[in-house]
């Protein structure tokens, strides 16, 4: 099980609506009303996880349309904290409100440095070894940073293909269970993990990439409805066998490539 005292979510700017980074334009019109809706039903879910205390909510910045993505801009493990340069330059100053809740809350905290850029999407912690994805958004140097701050335990470069970062393909789900898309990216992807791997892991097949993106916090895994994604309806009702399921949708963030894991920052 994965174990978390806290977490961090970050409320919607308005200005997600005209000016969200998306991989494809034009894309779906995003309802900014019902992400508003859909994204507090998600931090609600998290407090009756974590308790009302537990979940820290930042304000949102409309400098900074895709502020909402808190994952990209902090990469938390034991005690320590790194703050992303994140992979489009425009991101770049949304990792700065975290600082003061971070250092409040007791964790030491690291600046990653330009030319390195990450974002914490590419970012896989599986309890003890990171894999983190090389990507349009993370770079050589990034991921040699999130070595440097995390140096006890290993960190595995690993091609992302297609999709914009590593977890949009693939999270954890347990101890040493992964859930891993379909698409030719994903399967790439988890041979070479599978043969950089320092330990064994279970790999569960989701036949919708996106569908394999959920958060597993204290025995609880938030996952996309079945009705979103019918095609991994078996894949997402095996869920029970390793925690609580707890369906949540985000499709409105879908649209503008947000996933689950993106809209929050879980902390030790």
């Amino acid at each position: 099980m994965f174990s978390y005292s806290a977490a961090v979510v970050r409320g919607i700017a308005p200005s997600l609506h005209a000016q969200a980074l998306r991989r494809s334009e034009p894309g779906e019109k995003l309802d900014l009303a019902k992400a508003n809706v859909q994204h507090e039903s998600y931090a609600t879910t998290l407090r009756s996880i974590l308790g009302a205390d537990g979940v820290h909510e930042l304000e949102a910045d409309d400098q900074f349309p895709s502020c909402v993505f808190v994952e990209d801009a902090v990469v938390v493990c034991g005690g320590c904290a790194l703050l992303t340069c994140q992979g489009r330059p425009s991101r770049r100053g949304e990792s700065l409100g975290f600082v003061a809740l971070l250092e409040r809350l007791g964790l030491r905290v690291e600046h990653m440095q330009d030319p390195a850029c990450l974002d914490g999407g590419d970012v896989l912690f599986t309890g003890k070894e990171f894999f983190v994805g090389l990507s349009d958004r993370t770079n050589q140097a990034g991921i040699d940073a999130v070595a440097a701050a995390f140096h006890t335990h290993p960190v595995h470069a690993v091609p992302v293909d297609a999709g914009l970062h590593l977890k949009s393909m693939m999270s954890m789900v347990a101890v040493d269970v992964i859930a891993i898309g379909c698409s030719e990216a994903a399967h790439s992807a988890q041979r070479l993990m599978a043969g950089k791997s320092t330990v064994t892991y279970t790999f569960l097949e989701f036949p919708d990439d996106l569908a394999a993106n959920m958060v597993s916090v204290n025995g609880r895994i938030l996952h996309a409805p079945i009705a979103e994604f019918p095609r991994s309806r078996a894949a997402l009702e095996q869920l029970s066998k390793y925690g609580e399921p707890v369906q949540l949708s985000n499709s409105e963030l879908n649209k503008v490539d947000g996933a689950l894991t993106c809209c929050s920052v879980l902390l030790p």
